[in-house]
């Protein structure tokens, strides 16, 4: 038997890089703008959060002194920032406080902090089980129904509260057997 020798070629680093120069250069620039970008975008939310945080608690304060035409503004804004924590606390302390009597503007709230995709399931079901528990008796069966549907066939937090309203809902208006439908139903 012959003996092979097989020699492998060496790899000269220096040429490679040569060679492909712009790419190594242009590739480690891109990472560098990637990593402060990150740290930018990282830094304005944080600010953006605090500023937040800050209306509210000038708005909680403003409350506490009865100024409740200045805090009412300060969290609309904060409504529509679409902040997941700090949008649906404002509607809240907006309802808690009654600082607004139109329940249209009320329910167009509840509609903006629905609609916003900064959150998570659990929080827009349990927004969607309040606005449909704040129009309370004026709500027509078929809306509390289409509304509520979502949330009761899901694996939901929010489910068995949705199920109990509706229930809720058919002995107050009388409608015993629709009520027992419901359960029935429901439990299957």
């Amino acid at each position: 038997m012959e003996e092979e020798i097989i020699t492998k070629p060496k790899i000269n680093f220096r040429e490679i890089f040569k060679k492909n120069k712009i790419k190594f250069l242009s590739i480690t620039v891109l990472i560098i703008i990637s990593i402060i970008g990150f740290i930018l975008l990282s830094e304005y939310k944080t600010k953006q959060n605090i500023d937040i945080s800050e209306k509210y608690n000038k708005a909680k304060i403003l409350i506490e002194n009865n100024r409740s035409e200045e805090a009412f503004k300060i969290l609309e804004k904060i409504i529509y920032d679409a902040n997941r924590f700090y949008s649906p606390s404002a509607l809240n302390l907006i309802i808690d406080n009654n600082l607004v009597k139109d329940k249209n503007k009320i329910l167009s709230y509840f509609d903006q902090i629905i609609s916003s995709s900064k959150l998570d399931s659990e929080t827009k079901n349990l927004f969607i089980v309040k606005k449909v528990m704040f129009i309370g008796d004026d709500i027509n069966e078929n809306e509390l129904i289409s509304t509520l549907k979502p949330i009761i066939q899901s694996d939901s937090l929010w489910r068995d509260t949705s199920s109990n309203y509706i229930k809720k809902y058919y002995l107050s208006k009388g409608e015993f057997n629709k009520a027992q439908e419901f359960e029935t139903l429901i439990s299957k």
